[in-house]
């Protein structure tokens, strides 16, 4: 990386990378963590699809403009199932909070991570706690504390991220009894945990710090669940003034 505390464009196209490499290698792990909302085993599959898209779209884009548009265009457009739709949302806050500078310091990141919650909150009708949307939360109230207490470096910042994202994960099965019968932590949450690990080692310019491994569910995909609808089926609304709220109240 060119800098420990700024990002360039190309710089941002390689922390893409790192993530989706990140990814990539713990994507059976985080396969067989997921047991909510449904137990269907495709969290990691569906997270490393959808930042495969973004990687695709970012291709040699060398503004940050044309960087951020493609990070919010590529994840919502590869969306890959509930966890790449709320990925997605992440990304967007972090792309529209990035997209006007010229570089990225780490006030941006604080930023970025408190913009990428609200919007994960947003688009979720019913949010539920013990899921990333807890983790992405407080990982940003961690990032804004640090920041407050004279952080001053871009790993600085992202180190207290993670190591708050960690607890908050280790914290999901006390708040959503379904990860507690299973014996696993929310696999959305824990793929953020993965992601910033692979971040921070982008920005040292080393391996990432290690991630802990979980334990896979003890029952695995069961046969009958309390969903009544067995498919996730995403569609993308396209048109000239839409306005996203009335049309959620619509639906």
């Amino acid at each position: 990386m060119a800098s420990l505390d700024r990002l360039a464009p190309p710089d941002l196209r390689a922390v893409v990378s790192r993530y989706r490499d990140a990814l990539r290698a713990h994507q059976d792990e985080l396969n067989r963590l997921n047991v909510y909302p449904v137990p269907d085993g495709d969290t990691g599959t569906n997270m490393a699809l959808t930042l495969e898209s973004v990687a695709n779209e970012i291709g040699t884009a060398d503004t940050m403009p044309e960087v951020c548009r493609a990070i919010a265009h590529g994840s919502l457009m590869g969306a890959r199932g509930n966890s790449g739709v709320i990925l997605s949302q992440i990304l967007r806050g972090l792309a529209d909070t990035f997209a006007a500078l010229d570089a990225v310091g780490p006030g941006d990141v604080v930023a970025g991570l408190r913009r990428a919650s609200d919007a994960a909150y947003q688009a979720v009708m019913h949010p539920v706690e013990g899921t990333i949307l807890t983790v992405v939360r407080e990982a940003a109230e961690a990032a804004e504390a640090a920041d407050a207490n004279g952080a001053v470096s871009l790993v600085d910042v992202l180190d207290r991220a993670l190591d708050t994202a960690r607890e908050s994960v280790r914290r999901t099965p006390e708040l959503l009894p379904v990860l507690r019968e299973a014996g696993v932590v929310d696999a959305g949450g824990y793929a953020l945990t993965v992601v910033l690990s692979g971040i921070i080692g982008a920005l040292r310019g080393s391996a990432p710090p290690p991630v802990a491994h979980q334990a896979a569910a003890r029952v695995t995909h069961p046969q009958h669940s309390s969903t009544t609808y067995r498919y996730c089926t995403n569609f993308a609304v396209t048109g000239a003034g839409l306005e996203q709220r009335r049309f959620v109240r619509a639906l």
